[in-house]
């Protein structure tokens, strides 16, 4: 409860209930044996809001001893106040004994305030009054080092009032003991409202606490920070002493430099006679006049008796007797009365003295006065003041005339020497111009004898007679005849002699004393050292300070540079005057004196201002070549306000200037190196771009700079750009197409630009040395084109020779490996086993050698000894081994990384012997390498309701959506952090796998799913998608980004608030838009209601549009990419695919120019990788701007990277077909060069040939022994016939098994007379042929192929042959069907057979739903979903039953008559939580026949929506499933009939309270089923 509350219960409830006079019992005390008890009883917690004249009313028995324990601080205070002037001290004992219990320091804060309330200050007797105050003291004190300003305030301000008076030295002392300036003028403050009621020892005691603290802090009490609104010595003393100064002495107030005159008005009697008798101060009329005036006048006549008996007893201490005024009768002495009077020590004490005697003097007789005081002066300096002598010099200098002509040097020199230089120690500031101004008047002597005179005084003078001299001289030698007395020889000394001790001109000054039309003759003057030792000087340097005036008029600057040497800071400001020097030199000999000698103490200082453009642009060719030596080599940057790329950007703009190549002249002795790069660029070439290189040398010049050895070596650096080596290079074998690899730097060889054919002219010796060159510099090559070169060049294969080779053993054509002896391959298996890059033809070849010689790979030693060869072990091999080796071998994670680059086929046999160690699923995943784990057939992955799944084993493998599935369902039983499984497993989200979970779970496994930085995307199948949708449906939150993007594409308008549509677009953008089926037409959906949005109107996407669209780019038309900002391009590189007409807008864009692409003209290599993916869809129109061998160098990276992303055959051929050459006419014969190794090694092969070419070039050697790479490459349909002729040609008894595995996509364009020539024998083969990457078949064909493998004696349709044939099963007749085994179909992965005809669905429903039938229906259905459409009626039906929520996809495909019979009731059992997707796919046919198959009243209890185009309101009679038997349609209408009657006149309640109709309903329709079956 609020306090308020409180209050208001003791206020309306309490203090009334126990103030009644009805009860019996007021103020309820009759039952109470004491006023504690009372208290406690009545009033408990709410007592605090009573005062005490409150408690006394309620209980006139109330006894305050009794209850004082329990009594607010505010009470105790109330009652303490009562007491009014009492003496009792026991009693306040008793209070504070009830303050210090609980927080004291609270209590006591709550009572003081309490005393003090409404500003009434209790009168206290002084005995009370120290109690409390020392009672209070006790608790407080230990909280001060905590207080501040505020606090300090509120307790000597407020609280403490009452009781101040009794605050005594000694708790003054605590609580200033470490206390500061503001806090302890706080104090002091409050201390001054209590004072009038201190005694006086008190006071006395507390002005020593203050002094103590004020000597202790003098360090301090005077900064700026403790002297704020203080302003005047009065008021210093008021704020830090108060009243208490009184009891201080003057000379303690004198410690604080305090003017007695000044604070006058707040002495005591006391301070003011201690103030008169201080020295002088009774020879000041003034004051003494002011101070009896105004204490006569002011004082008590007890303050006068103090202050005169304070005086006398002074005077006594001081021996004081009388005061003689002498000087000031001087006007009636004699001369030589005065001259005895000035010449008496101390007789002089002011300036006023001396001014008054030297005024009655006459001049004329100052010769003779100073003859007699200047000696007395001299002996007893301390006796005569410098005021006094300044007078005494004034008078001199106003009256003496001592510049006069009349006074000879002799008499001069006497005046200085004698007479003056007593007077000139200590000499005033002031007075220095006046003595200077009579040397002006004299001879130059005259004024250096001044000088020299002064010099000898100067440890007397002060800082400021010091400068005041300086500066004079400075005027002297300025004056309006400069440097009068200047009479030759070293300028530099001239001053030293003039300043002597009085210091010297700094740069500025120095600079300012040279008359322009001087400068150079007087600093020639000026020798190396003696320039060296001005410029040493400390600070000589100022800040507008020239110091080029020197070295621009200095005639021996170069030998001061090589010989003197200053500080840091002169060097620094030197440099800039003297690069200009350096810069400006023209021949060897002195460019290196300026650089090697010279400067080379200076150049560590060059900034970026001297190293810009700017001021090295018209440098000498040899002055600007040795400084990119020497900024490349020598410099150091650390400490530099500039970097490497500051000096570059001034060389690139020094040699962009002009035409041609600047500095090179082949006919110039000096300019004619051909290290041109070296030279000019030398270090800093690894800023040099591409642009930058083709713009410094001229195409005509750049040959002789491209072979030169020391160029090559200066771009032989990895931190070169990598288009800049690789154009020097190409360059290079442009200009020089027979230059040999040998000359090449070691990094020029990893180059892709050293041509192929370089490598193939070489002989085998030479070959090996650079096989060595590129495995020191490159890791050896990985461009298959230069191994297939080198290796071209190997005659004879050894041992050796693989040890060269390395990976470049890629690189030997299949008749090359045969040639080599089997026990050579066997012995370099170690070598051959690390090579990456074998083609699937070159591992075979291999394999079969070292089999066909004994090898055994019957081990898991010997399995993994082949190492990435594995790829050509035959699956039979495999097959063939023995379990436990396999499983030994499946521990190495090297074998299984080799194992995932081995044909399906091989891993799948590989993991279905692994399973076959156990077939329990745990094993299973357990014994599975995770990386293999997709190859595990789904029914080997469903988990009994007993077992225990270890999601932390499954989490780390790779699983398809199919696999997942059948154990996703497990995560109901786990505890098993949703929010960590891996994208992998959570592909097995369906309604089906989640059916038993909890929604918060379920919400958790849609969350998990969304997209995460670092984390592959989660893909899902549009059913998963809608499945998710639906589960949320209704409990969607606009935090966007915490679904799947894909499942953005499902929500409805009304899931989004208007609000927040940017944020929904934004991450819906981030989807792919191709999952949604077209039939749902989200793109156009989606773009409308995007639209509205962001308030587009138009075709006209603006920048931040297509941020916020992201993906849904790849959904617009040709209007929207041809109108919009040109950053479109950069989403459509996200795209899966283009329509003719996108693409045809995409090219429009581009070739405006309006790109980043730029224009046309300007398009190259790098534009094209730039493009991304877009290159793939590009025509004619985009091709025809490019050179062909810029296509063929994209083409070498662009084809790799499509080959490996296995990009679709049909883009691929589409994309040739808009690269093709032009076509040659056959006669010309083979033009554009014969197809060699190295020629299909090339990753843009088959580019540059056209049909006839191909033909023509490609021999049918050349086709055997690299059969698998032209195949790889080759995907024109034409070329690919051509290959099929000639292969029939090359082989005309058949093509073997081996042959036919490698022919990829060239089979599928392969007649059926083609195919009768192929083996297939081998399940090897059959898998090679029906790889789905490679194209879809023919059913004709793939059948003739199919009947092939199976006519092959112990080859069958076994699980791995189902895998491999899949969907092209359908192609099959129905007798070969039949022969699938349930086991069979049960290892395998679910078929695709949506292609097949309703009988062949019918014939392997059965086998599946036989192999299945056995499975929990969860596991069943996911196993068997894919089959279903073979289903009859009555399983359907089944299944309806189960709670599967079977997805809208499966549904759909159905037999169409067995979905025609369901009902409205059957499609809610089958559909259960997917129900709502047949609203969304509403429009599908299946869907809409279905649905106009169904009577309105009957959709309506659905609640979807949906509306049929029935007119009556029949129920529609299944279709029987058997001819004639018509008991199905007569039961169903019946039962129809009745429990529809039964539900509208009952509703749903009513009918489950009536079991008698439901009895009589199934009775009857059993009896009717009996009546209606056949005789």
């Amino acid at each position: 409860m609020v306090r308020e509350g409180q209050h208001a219960v003791f206020t309306h409830f309490i203090k009334p209930f126990l103030s009644r006079n009805d009860s019996s019992d007021p103020g309820c005390v009759s039952s109470i044996r004491g006023s504690k008890e009372w208290l406690e009883a009545n009033l408990g917690g709410f007592s605090g809001f009573a005062t005490l004249q409150d408690l006394e009313a309620l209980n006139s028995n109330f006894s305050i001893d009794e209850s004082l324990s329990v009594l607010t601080p505010t009470q105790v205070a109330q009652l303490t106040l009562s007491l009014g002037a009492s003496n009792d001290t026991d009693q306040i004992d008793r209070v504070f004994k009830r303050l210090e219990e609980g927080n004291a320091l609270e209590n006591v804060d709550e009572f003081l305030t309490q005393l003090t309330t409404n500003g009434r200050v209790p009168d206290f007797q002084p005995v009370v009054r120290d109690r409390v105050m020392n009672r209070t003291f006790s608790i407080v004190s230990p909280h001060f080092p905590r207080f501040s300003r505020v606090d300090w305030f509120a307790w000597f301000h407020l609280k403490l009032v009452p009781v101040l008076p009794s605050f005594n030295p000694m708790m003054l002392k605590n609580a200033t003991s470490n206390i500061n300036c503001t806090n302890y003028h706080v104090v002091v403050s409050g201390m001054s409202k209590a004072f009038p009621a201190m005694k006086s020892h008190r006071r006395q005691g507390i002005a020593e606490v203050l002094l103590g603290y004020l000597k202790k802090s003098a360090s301090v009490i005077n900064q700026p920070a403790c002297r704020q609104e203080i302003q005047t010595d009065a008021e210093w003393l008021d704020i830090n002493f108060g009243p208490f100064s009184q009891f201080t002495t003057y000379s303690d107030l004198k410690f604080f430099n305090i003017s007695g005159v000044t604070v006058l008005d707040s002495l005591s009697s006391s301070q003011k006679a201690e103030l008169l008798l201080e020295p002088n101060n009774l020879s000041n009329e003034t004051l003494v006049r002011l101070l009896f005036t105004e204490h006569t006048a002011s004082s008590s006549v007890e303050d006068l008796d103090t202050f005169f008996d304070r005086f006398v007893s002074g005077a006594a201490e001081q021996n004081l007797t009388t005061i003689e005024p002498r000087v000031e009768v001087a006007d009636l002495l004699t001369f030589s009365q005065l001259a005895q009077l000035a010449g008496t020590p101390s007789q002089l004490r002011r300036k006023q003295d001396a001014t008054k005697i030297m005024t009655v003097i006459n001049p004329v007789e100052f010769g003779a006065f100073f003859d007699i005081v200047s000696p007395a002066i001299q002996n007893h300096p301390a006796n005569y003041t410098e005021e006094v002598k300044s007078g005494l010099l004034q008078a001199v200098f106003d009256r003496g005339n001592l510049s006069s002509r009349s006074i000879n040097d002799t008499e001069f020199l006497l005046w200085l020497r004698v007479r003056l230089s007593p007077l000139l120690v200590n000499l005033s500031p002031s007075l220095v111009t006046p003595l200077l101004d009579i040397g002006k008047s004299r001879s130059c002597n005259s004024s250096q004898e001044i000088i020299t005179l002064l010099d000898t005084l100067h440890s007397t003078l002060s800082n400021n007679t010091q400068m005041e001299i300086y500066q004079s001289t400075l005027l002297f030698l300025q004056g309006p005849t400069p440097l009068k007395c200047y009479g030759g020889g070293s300028f530099y000394i001239y001053l030293r002699n003039t300043f002597l001790s009085f210091g010297f001109p700094d740069l500025s000054m120095f600079t300012s004393l040279l008359p322009r039309t001087r400068e150079s003759e007087l600093l020639s003057t000026i020798s190396t050292s003696e320039l060296r030792q001005f410029l040493s000087q400390p600070n000589v340097i100022g800040n507008g300070s020239d110091i080029c005036v020197i070295f621009n008029n200095y005639n021996n600057t170069p030998v001061f540079l090589e010989t003197e040497d200053v500080p840091d800071d002169v060097k620094k400001v030197t440099l800039p005057c003297v690069w200009p020097l350096a810069l400006s030199s023209n021949s060897k000999p002195e460019v290196n004196s300026w650089f090697d000698l010279r400067l080379r103490n200076y150049l560590r200082f060059l900034s970026k201002s001297l190293i810009s453009s700017n001021e090295v642009q018209n440098a000498s060719c040899l002055a600007f070549q040795k400084l990119v030596s020497v900024m490349g080599n020598n410099f150091t940057y650390n400490s530099s306000e500039f970097g490497q790329g500051d000096v570059y950007t001034t060389i690139k703009t020094y040699l962009g200037t002009g035409s041609g190549t600047r500095c090179y002249n082949a006919s110039d002795a000096e300019l004619n190196s051909t290290a041109w790069f070296v030279n000019y660029i030398g270090s800093f070439v690894t800023f040099v771009t591409l642009d930058d290189f083709t713009s410094f040398v001229s195409t005509s010049e750049i040959n002789v700079f491209l072979v030169d050895q020391a160029n090559m070596e200066l771009f032989n650096n990895t931190a070169i750009p990598e288009n800049v080596t690789n154009y020097y290079i190409s360059q290079l074998f442009q200009f020089n197409p027979s230059f040999s690899p040998l000359k090449l730097p070691g990094s020029f060889l990893c180059s892709s630009e050293v041509p192929s054919v370089a490598y193939s002219s070489v002989n085998e010796n030479d070959t090996i040395l650079i096989l060595n060159e590129l495995k020191k510099f490159c890791n050896g090559t990985a461009d298959p084109e230069v191994s297939a070169a080198l290796a071209s060049n190997i005659k004879t294969i050894t041992p050796e020779t693989f040890v060269t080779l390395g990976s470049a053993s890629a690189g030997l054509t299949s008749s090359q490996i045969t040639s080599a002896r089997p026990s050579v391959l066997v012995s370099s298996l170690s070598i051959l086993g690390s090579v990456s890059t074998w083609s699937p033809e070159q591992a075979n070849t291999i394999i079969q050698i070292i089999i066909a010689s004994g090898f055994q790979i019957i081990s898991a030693s010997s399995l993994e000894s082949v190492g990435t060869l594995v790829a050509g072990v035959p699956s039979e091999t495999i097959k063939q081994m023995p379990t436990s080796a396999l499983l030994n071998a499946s521990q190495s994670s090297t074998f299984v990384s080799n194992m995932l680059q081995a044909p399906t086929v091989v891993q799948q046999t590989f993991v279905n012997k692994i399973i076959s160690v156990s077939s329990s699923p745990a094993a299973v995943v357990l014994n599975v390498p995770d990386a293999i784990a997709i190859e595990i057939p789904p029914s080997r992955l469903v988990f009994t309701e007993t077992d225990t799944v270890d999601f932390t084993v499954i989490n780390k493998k790779k699983f398809t959506g199919d696999q997942a599935t059948m154990f996703f369902e497990k995560l109901t039983d786990t505890d098993f952090d949703i929010e960590q499984l891996s994208p992998s497993v959570l592909q097995g989200f369906t309604c089906t796998s989640v059916r038993k979970m909890s929604k918060k779970r379920i919400r958790s496994c849609i969350r998990a799913s969304r997209p995460r930085r670092r984390r592959t995307k989660v893909v899902l199948k549009e059913t998963q998608l809608t499945c998710m949708y639906n589960l949320l449906n209704g409990n969607l939150t606009q935090n966007f980004t915490d679904y799947p993007s894909d499942m953005l594409l499902y929500f409805n308008k009304k899931d989004v608030k208007r609000a927040n549509c940017r944020s929904y677009f934004t991450a819906v953008g981030a989807a792919d838009f191709s999952v949604a089926s077209s039939i749902l037409k989200k793109d156009s959906l989606l773009l409308s209601e995007a639209r509205s949005c962001l308030g587009i109107s138009g075709v006209n996407l603006s920048r931040n549009n297509l941020d916020v669209l992201g993906n849904m780019a790849c959904t617009l038309d040709s209007s929207y990419i041809q109108s919009s900002d040109p950053v479109i391009l950069e989403k459509l590189k996200a795209c899966k695919g283009f329509s003719d007409s996108q693409v045809a807008a995409m090219e429009t864009l581009l070739l405006s120019g309006k790109t980043k692409y730029g224009t046309s003209t300007t398009w190259n290599t790098q534009t094209l990788e730039d493009l991304g993916i877009l290159p793939l869809y590009f025509t004619r129109n985009i091709w025809g701007k490019f050179k062909t061998s810029t296509k063929r160098k994209f083409l070498k990276s662009f084809m790799s990277q499509m080959r490996k992303r296995k990009t679709n055959k049909k883009k691929l051929k589409r994309l040739f077909k808009q690269l093709g050459a032009s076509k040659t006419k056959r006669g010309a014969g083979c033009t554009v060069g014969n197809i060699t190794q190295v020629t299909v090694s090339d990753a843009s092969f088959p580019f540059g040939y056209d049909q006839t070419q191909f033909d023509l070039c490609l021999d049918t050697p050349v086709l055997k022994d690299n059969l698998y790479s032209i195949c790889e490459k080759v995907d024109d349909d034409d070329f690919q016939k051509i290959i099929l002729k000639k292969l029939n040609q090359a082989y005309p008894s058949g093509v073997s098994d081996e042959n036919v595995q490698l022919l990829g996509s060239v089979s599928r364009v392969a007649s059926l007379d083609d195919i009768s020539r192929w083996n297939i024998t081998k399940i090897d083969t059959l898998a090679a042929l029906m790889k789905s990457e490679d194209g879809s078949w023919e059913a004709e064909k793939s059948k003739v192929i199919i009947t092939k493998y199976l006519n092959t004696s112990g080859n069958s349709l076994g699980s791995t042959e189902l895998n491999i044939i899949d969907s092209d099963l359908c192609s099959l007749d129905t007798s070969t069907l039949k022969n699938i085994t349930p086991d069979s179909i049960s290892n395998a992965k679910p078929l695709n057979v949506a292609s097949c005809s309703s009988e062949k669905k019918k014939i392997l429903y059965e086998i599946s739903n036989t192999s299945f039938s056995s499975q929990s229906s969860t596991a069943y259905y996911n196993l068997m979903k894919t089959y279903l459409g073979g289903a009859p009626r009555s399983d359907v039906l089944t299944l309806s039953t189960q709670n599967i929520n079977m997805d809208i996809d499966t549904f759909q495909s159905l037999d169409p008559n067995v979905i025609a019979d369901l009902t409205v009731t059957d499609v809610r059992g089958l559909l259960g939580d997917q129900l709502q997707d047949l609203k969304l796919f509403e429009n599908d046919t299946i869907i809409q026949d279905w649905t106009n198959r169904q009577v309105q009243s009957d959709l309506d209890t659905l609640g979807l929506g949906l509306v049929t185009n029935r007119t009556d309101s029949t129920t529609v009679p299944p279709t029987s499933p058997m001819q004639g038997n018509t008991s199905s349609l007569n039961t169903t209408a019946i039962t129809t009939v009745m429990i529809t009657q039964v539900n509208a006149t009952s509703g749903c309640i009513g009918l489950a309270k009536h079991p008698s109709v439901i009895f009589l309903t199934v009775l009857l329709t059993t009896v009717l089923q009996i009546l209606l079956q056949p005789a």
